[in-house]
């Protein structure tokens, strides 16, 4: 596993921090680890979308020139 270093908030590290005393976490790292997934799959989820409509407006133009 890679290892990098990154400059955040207070307020950020707090709220994660906060997450693994109730027991969501067991450390910052699994937090902010979980965190980049989501951020990941709310990406790939939008560049889907934008291929998706791309792909219905050229299926409704292909009707329209039939």
């Amino acid at each position: 596993m890679s290892k990098t270093y990154v400059e955040t908030s207070t307020y950020l590290l707090e709220g994660i921090d906060e997450m693994v005393r109730e027991g969501y976490y067991k450390n910052r790292t699994e937090g902010v680890n979980d965190a980049i997934k989501q951020l990941l799959k709310r990406y790939k989820l939008s560049k889907l979308r934008v291929k998706d409509s791309k792909m219905l407006k050229k299926g409704g133009e292909k009707k329209e020139k039939e």
